[in-house]
C-alpha cells in the first residue's frame, strides 16, 4: 500500500471521530499533568529542607501512586467506548479488502498519536501549572517559596514509563479484540445491544439491607478508634450495595414503570423507558461508578478541607500552651517544691518576663485497661497493641496524670484539704464511675469528690483516651510506690517517670521570636543542669506551638492539596462517564428516535422523551451520594477527631459547600450533555 496511507487514515479516523477522541485525549492528558505535579512535588528537593517536608513528600507520593492505578482503570474504561464506536469502522476496511494486520497498524497509528498527545500536552501543562501547584502547596503549609521554575527530569522520565505503559497495554487489549471479531461482527457491534435483563428482586434486597448496615454501623459507633477500624468495611459495603442496587434496582424500576400504563404510554415516556430497559445492565454499572465517583469526592473534599481550616483549633489541641518545659528526675523525692522554684526562675529570664498563665507542678503519669475502679498496669503493652487489639479493648485504656494537692492548690487558688488515702478526680470524658480507684500496684484511694475544671490545659491529643487528673495529698509516697512496682515489671513499653511541667503562652510575641524563647529556654536548662555530674534532672523536653505548626500544617495542608488533586482527577471522571454514557446511547438511539419521527414523533415530542429518560435516573447517582455522605458523617467527624478537629459546626459547613458546588457542577454535566444527545438522536434520518 502507498506510504503514509495507515497514518492518513489513523488521522481522518481521529478527525471524524474528535467528539469521542477530544474529550479521551484530555483526560489523559490531565492524567499525566496530575501524575507531573504530584510526583515533581513529592520528589522535589524542596520537601528536604522545609520543617514537615517528610511527611508532606509521603503523603504527595501516595497520591502519585492512587493517581497512577486510577489513570490505568479509567482509560481502559474509556478506551472500551472508542473501540465499541470504532468497531463498524474497523469491520467495513476488513470487508473492502484490509485485513486484520492492516486494521492493527491503523490501531497502531492511532494509539501511537493518541499516547503522544496526550503525554505531551499533560508535560507541558504539568510543568506550565508545577509552579502554581507548588506556590499553592506551600501557602497552605505557611512556607515561603521562591518563583524560579523547576523542571523534574525523575518525574517526566515516570510519566513516560508508566503512561507508555498503559497505552501500550490498551492497543494490546484493542488489537486482541479485532482479531478475535468477525467482519460482520464489527460492523453491527454498535447496533447490538444488551439484552434487558430480568428484575432481580434478590440482588436489590441484598443491596437494601447492606447499604441499611453499613448506615446502622456509621450512626451508632461512639468510639473514634472503633470508626478508624470499621471505617473501610463499611466503604466496601456501600461500595457494593451501591451497585447491586443500581444494576438490580433500576431494572426492576423500569419494570414497575412499563407495568404502569398511565406514565408507560405516553410519548415522553414510552421511548425512554423502553431504551432504558433495553441497556438498564450497562447504563446501572455506568450510574452506579458515578455515584461512588461523586461520594468520593464529597468524603475526601469535605473532610480534608476541615482538617485544614480547623488547623488552628486542631493545633491549640496540641499545644495549649505557646511553651511547655519538661524536666524528668530519678526520684519523685526530688520533685520537691524548691525544685519547681528553681525551674521557674530559670525560664522567667528566657522569656524576658514576657510569660503569662504560667503553670508549674509535678506529675506522675501511667497508663493501662481500666476496669471496675482498677487500673491494670501491668496489661498496657497488650492495649499498645493496636493491630491485634479490638476496638473495644483499646477503649478500655485510661492515662492518669497523678497530681501533688498543693500544685493544685497553687494553680487553682483554693485550699482544699484531703486525709491521707483521699482523692479527687477529673475526667476528660464522663464523670469518673466509681467510688475509689485502685492503680495496680498501689493503694486503692477513696474518691472524695469529681473536679469540674482543672486550671491546666491538657492536650486534646491526649484525649483519644479517657484521662483522669487525680490529686492526692501525700503525692512523694504514693509516686515513689507506684514507680517501683512499674520497674519491677521489668517491662520498657511501661513508664512511669516522675516529673515537672512549666507552660506559659507568649502572647502578642510572632512565630521567629517564639522559637528564639524556646532556644532560650533549652540553652538555660541545659547550663542550669550543671553537666553529667551535677545534673539536676534525668532528662529535659520543650515543645512550642510555633516549633509544631510547621509539621503540623505541612501535614494537614498536604493532605488538602492531595483531596483537591485527587477530586479534579474523579470529577474529571465522573464527568467523562457521564459524557461517553450520553453519547454511546445516543448513537445506539439515533436509529430509533428515527423510526418515531416517521411514525409521526415530532422534535419536541423527542427532546421531552430525553429529558424523561436523562431525568429518570440521571440525578439518582447525586441523590444517593448526598445520602451516602449524610451517612458518612458521624464516621468522618469521629476519625477527623483523631486529627485533633473537634469542630462539628465546620464539618456541616465544608460538607454542605462540597455538595452544593458539586450539585452545581452535576447540573451543568448534566445540560451539557442532554444537549449533545439530543443532537445526536434529533439528527436521525427520517
Amino acid at each position: 500500500m502507498k506510504k503514509g496511507l495507515y497514518l492518513r487514515l489513523a488521522l481522518d479516523g481521529m478527525r471524524k471521530n474528535r467528539r469521542l477522541y477530544l474529550p479521551y485525549l484530555l483526560t489523559g492528558a490531565c492524567m499525566v499533568m496530575m501524575f507531573y505535579i504530584l510526583f515533581a512535588l513529592a520528589s522535589s528537593p524542596l520537601m528536604r529542607t522545609m520543617r514537615g517536608g517528610g511527611s508532606m513528600a509521603a503523603i504527595l507520593m501516595l497520591g502519585t501512586i492512587v493517581v497512577a492505578v486510577f489513570a490505568l482503570l479509567f482509560l481502559f474504561y474509556t478506551n472500551s467506548f472508542l473501540i465499541r464506536r470504532r468497531n463498524r469502522e474497523f469491520g467495513l476496511y476488513n470487508i473492502l479488502g484490509m485485513n486484520k494486520h492492516n486494521i492493527s497498524r491503523i490501531l497502531l497509528w492511532e494509539t501511537l498519536l493518541s499516547a503522544l498527545i496526550a503525554i505531551a500536552a499533560g508535560l507541558a501543562c504539568g510543568m506550565l501549572f508545577g509552579k502554581l501547584a507548588e506556590l499553592f502547596l506551600l501557602h497552605m503549609a505557611g512556607e515561603n517559596a521562591d518563583y524560579a521554575i523547576h523542571i523534574a527530569p525523575k518525574g517526566i522520565a515516570a510519566a513516560f514509563a508508566l503512561f507508555g505503559v498503559i497505552f501500550a497495554l490498551l492497543l494490546i487489549v484493542s488489537l486482541a479484540r479485532v482479531r478475535l471479531s468477525k467482519p460482520l461482527d464489527l460492523l453491527k457491534s454498535e447496533a447490538a445491544g444488551e439484552k434487558p435483563p430480568k428484575a432481580n428482586w434478590l440482588l436489590a434486597a441484598a443491596g437494601v439491607l447492606l447499604l441499611g448496615a453499613a448506615y446502622y454501623l456509621a450512626v451508632t459507633i461512639d468510639s473514634p478508634l472503633t470508626a478508624l477500624v470499621l471505617f473501610f468495611a463499611a466503604v466496601l459495603m456501600v461500595i457494593v450495595a451501591t451497585y447491586l442496587l443500581f444494576i438490580a434496582g433500576s431494572v426492576t424500576l423500569c419494570k414497575l414503570l412499563q407495568k404502569n400504563r398511565r406514565y408507560y404510554y405516553r410519548a415522553s415516556h414510552f421511548a425512554s423507558v423502553s431504551s432504558m430497559a433495553f441497556r438498564m445492565k450497562r447504563n446501572g454499572a455506568g450510574l452506579a461508578s458515578i455515584c461512588i465517583l461523586a461520594t468520593m469526592v464529597l468524603v475526601m473534599l469535605s473532610s480534608t478541607s476541615c482538617l485544614y481550616f480547623g488547623g488552628e483549633d486542631a493545633m491549640r489541641g496540641h499545644y495549649p500552651y505557646d511553651i511547655t518545659f519538661q524536666a524528668n528526675y530519678d526520684d519523685a523525692a526530688d520533685c520537691t517544691p524548691e525544685a519547681l522554684e528553681r525551674l521557674v526562675e530559670m525560664i522567667r529570664p528566657a522569656a524576658g518576663g514576657r510569660e503569662r498563665d504560667l503553670c508549674a507542678f509535678s506529675v506522675l503519669e501511667v497508663s493501662g485497661g481500666f476496669e471496675n475502679g482498677c487500673l491494670d498496669v501491668s496489661g498496657y503493652s497488650r492495649y499498645l497493641d493496636v493491630l491485634n487489639a479490638s476496638a473495644s479493648v483499646l477503649e478500655r485504656v485510661r492515662t492518669v496524670f497523678l497530681l501533688p494537692l498543693a500544685d493544685y492548690n497553687r494553680m487553682a487558688g483554693t485550699d482544699l484539704t484531703l486525709a491521707p488515702g483521699e482523692a479527687l478526680i477529673w475526667s476528660s470524658g464522663k464523670d469518673y464511675p466509681d467510688d475509689t480507684l485502685t492503680i495496680e500496684g498501689c493503694r486503692t484511694l477513696r474518691v472524695r469528690d469529681s473536679l469540674r475544671q482543672m486550671p491546666y490545659r491538657f492536650p486534646t491529643d491526649e484525649f483519644f483516651v479517657t484521662v483522669y487528673c487525680v490529686v492526692v495529698p501525700d503525692w512523694t509516697a504514693y509516686a515513689s510506690g507506684l514507680i517501683a512496682y512499674v520497674e519491677s515489671l521489668n517491662d520498657n513499653m511501661i513508664g512511669a517517670v516522675p516529673k515537672q511541667l512549666c507552660s506559659f503562652d507568649l502572647p502578642g510575641v510572632g512565630t521567629e521570636e517564639q522559637l528564639r524563647i524556646r532556644e532560650a529556654v533549652i540553652d538555660a536548662a541545659i547550663e542550669a543542669n550543671g553537666g553529667e555530674e551535677q545534673k539536676i534532672w534525668s532528662g529535659l523536653g520543650v515543645s512550642s506551638y510555633a516549633d509544631g505548626r510547621g509539621d503540623f500544617f505541612s501535614m494537614y495542608g498536604s493532605l488538602f492539596f492531595l483531596g483537591i488533586i485527587l477530586s479534579i482527577v474523579f470529577i474529571a471522571a465522573a464527568a467523562l462517564i457521564i459524557y461517553y454514557k450520553q453519547l454511546s446511547e445516543g448513537y445506539e438511539d439515533q436509529s430509533r428516535f428515527g423510526i418515531m419521527q416517521k411514525v409521526g414523533m415530532t422534535k419536541r415530542e423527542i427532546k421531552s422523551a430525553i429529558n424523561s429518560q436523562v431525568l429518570t435516573v440521571f440525578f439518582a447517582p447525586l441523590l444517593l451520594a448526598g445520602l451516602h455522605l449524610a451517612f458518612a458523617f458521624p464516621f468522618v467527624q469521629k476519625i477527623i477527631r483523631l486529627f485533633g478537629v473537634v469542630n462539628t459546626p465546620l464539618l456541616i459547613g465544608t460538607s454542605a459547600v462540597c455538595f452544593l458546588a458539586f450539585a452545581l457542577f452535576y447540573v451543568f454535566v448534566y445540560r451539557a450533555t442532554a444537549k449533545a444527545y439530543y443532537s445526536i438522536v434529533s439528527s436521525a434520518e427520517v
